[in-house]
């Protein structure tokens, strides 16, 4: 399993003259890599909180008071929108409160978002990182076209859902039937996609121009060497974020 750093950033390193408070480990890769897997083998093994634009938007609809609604068929939210829920989370608020590490599930899908994340890191005395996920377009493609949801589990329906052992389309825990999400349709994963891969460079110079350690997992192979892999990657930015070697 493939991990490397970005090759402006040679070595992940952090200023030795403030103190570590929080690492904010971004998780990036296109529709179909295996995110939201990820995310969810992490927060379960590390015991660390993970944080969802789309949940706390749901959550918090007062943030978005004022706002003319953004036409996006993609269903992104204007900049003014993320910057005020990044505020309300982690700066007003008490997000991860006791935690060394907030899991970023596909956040940021900009440059400027991830502008936005520094520049709320840097408020909170807090450390940014990005952990992308590398996977081929074949890859993805089969991926989105086999997972599946439960709409009838949990409040979000965005997470692949675990079939039961007896009936692969029906969910393991409420035993309802299992579906395609809506976006994984093949013309929305393909505009998804193409939004993924116009936007990754300019995401990647940003993380460059503001010393953000990048860190990339190659995500082609099994997902459970996928997640082993995230597991070391996670462990490695922790590290170098806290010289102190404090775990999640």
């Amino acid at each position: 399993m493939q991990l490397t750093a970005t090759a402006n950033l040679p070595k992940t390193s952090y200023p030795a003259d403030d103190a570590f408070r929080l690492l904010l480990a971004a998780v990036i890769g296109p529709p179909g890599a295996g995110k939201s897997t990820l995310v969810a083998d992490l927060a379960r093994i590390a015991g660390v909180p993970v944080f969802r634009l789309r949940q706390q938007v749901r959550a918090r609809p007062e943030l978005l008071a004022g706002l003319a609604p953004k036409p996006d068929p993609l269903g992104w939210i204007s900049l003014e929108a993320v910057r005020r829920v990044l505020h309300a989370v982690f700066v007003n608020g008490r997000f991860a409160f006791g935690s060394r590490v907030v899991l970023l599930d596909n956040f940021p899908g900009t440059a400027a978002q991830l502008e936005l994340l520094a520049e709320t890191a840097s408020r909170t005395n807090a450390r940014v990182a990005l952990l992308q996920l590398h996977a081929n377009t074949p890859t993805v493609v089969t991926r989105v076209a086999e997972r599946r949801v439960c709409l009838a589990c949990g409040p979000d329906q965005h997470s692949p859902a675990v079939h039961a052992d007896h009936d692969p389309e029906r969910c393991a825990f409420c035993g309802a039937a299992l579906v395609r999400r809506e976006t994984d349709a093949p013309r929305l994963h393909e505009l998804r996609l193409a939004r993924y891969l116009a936007n990754l460079p300019e995401i990647t110079e940003c993380a460059a121009e503001q010393g953000i350690p990048h860190l990339t997992v190659d995500a082609d192979a099994d997902l459970t060497e996928v997640c082993r892999a995230a597991r070391r990657a996670l462990h490695h930015l922790l590290q170098s974020a806290d010289p102190s070697g404090s775990r999640p």
